[in-house]
């Protein structure tokens, strides 16, 4: 067996070097500039190879059985085979690669793998799971899946751009053809590859319960206060402290709307403790902890305990804390040149386990425009009315008065989670979020989007950031859906992260009153 490894591990030196020569920038405008400490307290940094890596690779070794690439930009695997197989358009190419990525993320509902068939002016998309279909909103939407924008995507070499893409339903009821998608490439001496790395920042344990004082309650950040002041006076080393109180602002921190209510008959407590070494974060822990149990505070009436703990080990070692620390693109003077190709043989015999007689045979589905679905296998037909929580048009009337969110909205409005079948939230890359919303059909969208209500104020007013930290707010026709993207206030997976996948800050949005007349719905 032949295996053609890629190498995407870049030296400090060169990066260095390539930096004092103002050659890497930002991948962004919410990402830092490069500092020299950047790259020296860098664990490993590794470069982000485009399709040219790949197909020098099975250029070089065309009888390879295997590649093992290092770092890709997600959709140049896909997109590199089909150029080596003689299909030449990237736009094509890179608009497959960056569906296929995702795997059945664009059927509806969700599959585990898609089949994509590539034709030199398009390409077809089909669920290999039988229940699952493809539609033209389904497809389109999936471009809006953690990227800043769906209509404009920028990659090693040039951008992808989707404004003119068109997706066809086909008569099997099941598959979608994407034509129209163009790739602009950079100038000759413009590319850039993404260098990604991250470093270590101390060490950190955890300890975790809950208060239910309602006396407790009322004075819970002043109490909290004079525990940090508590650990300054026990310990003489520094050290870092983060704070989760669930039930009022752990989740959303600051971008949190409703921080500032009161009125919670239990909070759950989450305290992180960072210092330089794990010994001394679990000292900080534990004095911590034992403030929060034993501290006294006025009005105390409960003289046996403040704080309720579910579980031992009390304090908990967790290891080091990991931050990004590059997130930046670098010219390079040729795509490959920092990408080395190894090939190795293996010889001998198969020592993989062996299935025999008793394996199950798999059936793939198959294109229902030529053959007859087998008997015994059910195919679910596209359907105009939403399955994921919209109101299907049958059921519009019946639900113009109840609300998903349990409460009502104010007269003459509806809340955005009413009138959209998708309202979601995610990381694009370590230092923005962005957020989602789709509509089941084009009437609920055309009234939101009537109302010009989603505006860059807007979102920028609900989420408590500068208008300048809104990186992205538009509407993306094709998958009936309104897309905002705004700087992260805390960067994904540092210390002080209160939600490492972003997906849980979508709240503000499916609340947002939108205003509508009596006979819209």
């Amino acid at each position: 067996m032949k295996v053609i490894k890629i190498l995407a591990e870049i030296e400090k030196d060169v990066v260095r070097e390539k930096h004092r020569s103002g050659m890497i920038r930002p991948c962004g405008i919410a990402v830092p500039e490069l500092i020299d400490e950047d790259i020296d307290e860098a664990r490993t940094i590794v470069a982000q190879m485009g399709i040219e890596a790949w197909i020098k690779a099975m250029d070089e070794h065309p009888d390879f059985d295997i590649i093992v690439g290092g770092r890709s930009y997600d959709p140049a695997p896909f997109a590199a085979f089909c150029v080596w197989k003689g299909f030449p358009d990237l736009g094509i190419n890179y608009h497959m690669g960056k569906i296929m990525e995702c795997g059945g993320l664009c059927a509806s509902p969700k599959s585990r793998e898609v089949l994509a068939t590539v034709r030199h002016d398009s390409f077809d998309i089909t669920p290999l799971d039988p229940k699952s279909v493809c539609t033209s909103v389904s497809v389109a939407a999936h471009t809006l899946y953690e990227k800043t924008r769906p209509d404009v995507l920028v990659g090693p070499g040039g951008t992808l751009d989707l404004h003119s893409t068109t997706y066809e339903e086909l008569e099997d009821g099941r598959s979608v053809r994407v034509t129209g998608a163009k790739f602009i490439p950079v100038k000759g001496n413009e590319y850039t590859i993404k260098l990604e790395a991250g470093k270590l920042n101390g060490f950190f344990s955890i300890f975790m319960g809950g208060f239910r004082d309602t006396i407790l309650l009322s004075q819970i950040d002043r109490f909290l206060e004079e525990m940090k002041i508590y650990v300054e006076q026990k310990v003489d080393f520094p050290f870092d402290i983060n704070i989760q109180l669930f039930g009022r602002d752990a989740v959303m921190g600051a971008l949190e709307p409703n921080a500032s209510q009161t009125g919670h008959h239990e909070l759950g407590l989450l305290l992180r403790a960072r210092a330089a070494t794990q010994d001394q974060a679990t000292h900080v822990c534990q004095s911590a902890r034992v403030y929060c149990m034993h501290a006294p505070y006025p009005g105390q009436k409960a003289s046996a305990g403040n704080f309720a703990m579910p579980c031992a080990p009390l304090d908990i070692p967790m290891g080091p804390v990991s931050e990004f620390c590059m997130y930046h693109l670098m010219t390079v003077s040729h795509p490959c040149e920092h990408f080395p190709i190894l090939s190795v043989v293996m010889e001998g015999s198969n020592t993989a386990p062996q299935r025999h007689s008793s394996r199950v045979e798999v059936q793939v589905p198959v294109n229902r425009r030529h053959t007859q679905a087998s008997s015994n296998e059910t195919v679910t037909p596209r359907v105009n009315a939403t399955t994921n929580g919209g109101i299907p048009s049958e059921n519009a009337k019946a639900a113009d008065t109840v609300s998903v969110l349990g409460k009502q909205p104010p007269t003459g409005h509806k809340f955005l989670a009413d009138l959209a079948n998708v309202v979601r939230s995610k990381n694009s890359g370590p230092y923005e979020l962005t957020f989602d919303v789709m509509f089941p059909n084009q009437q609920s969208r055309d009234m939101v989007k009537n109302a010009n209500i989603l505006t860059t104020e807007s979102i920028a007013s609900l989420y408590q950031v500068p208008v300048s930290d809104v990186i992205a707010c538009l509407w993306w026709d094709p998958a009936l859906a309104f897309k905002a993207t705004i700087k992260r206030s805390i960067v994904n997976g540092s210390f002080h992260d209160g939600d490492a996948h972003g997906s849980a800050q979508h709240m503000p949005l499916m609340e947002f009153p939108i205003p509508i007349e009596n006979n819209e719905i």
